[in-house]
């Protein structure tokens, strides 16, 4: 074979395989800015959901201290209402006693029924948040295994090329 096209060959399979280390140099390194900002975004969608239910559990916190005071005060109203009623009724005891007594209870049934109420009501925000959040998730994960399954197709298929060129080249190189 003559020497020159020895030489030729030799140049272009150098800069073939330069170019293959650059390729893959690019491929590694957009394929870690990929995990970074994919590792970052969900680092920052964990913090914000942590973030929103810490606030949610300090709201929750406020409305059950803030509903306790408003129950102990309205029994503590009710309790001094019961006593007055005691000492001035002595007489009308016992039927002055079972009048506080239902009214007492109705009281407590409602109070008990609109605690049930904001319970429910708090279940079910916190079960919509989740659904939401969880098809967000869901949603940016698919987005992401469908871009790295088309980079890693676009790879394969340039790799495919290259792998072909290089076999062509060295079936020249043997002819």
């Amino acid at each position: 074979m003559d020497q020159e096209l020895v030489q030729y060959l030799d140049s272009r399979f150098q800069s073939v395989t330069r170019q293959f280390q650059e390729l893959r140099g690019e491929m590694s390194e957009q394929l870690q800015g990929l995990r970074g900002g994919t590792t970052e975004g969900f680092q920052g969608l964990r913090d914000e959901t942590t973030a929103g239910l810490q606030e949610l559990r300090g709201e929750m916190t406020a409305g059950f201290q803030e509903l306790r005071g408003e129950m102990t005060a309205g029994l503590q109203g009710l309790r001094g209402e019961m006593t007055e009623a005691l000492q001035g009724l002595r007489g009308e005891m016992t039927a002055g006693l079972e009048e506080v007594k239902r009214h007492s209870g109705v009281l407590v049934e409602g109070l008990r029924h609109e605690l049930q109420l904001v319970a429910e009501g708090f279940a079910m925000h916190v079960q919509v948040q989740h659904v939401q959040e969880r098809e967000y998730h869901d949603r940016q994960h698919q987005e992401t295994r469908a871009l790295i399954r088309s980079l890693y197709d676009e790879l394969r298929q340039q790799h495919d090329h290259l792998r072909q060129r290089v076999e062509n080249l060295e079936q020249k190189r043997q002819n």
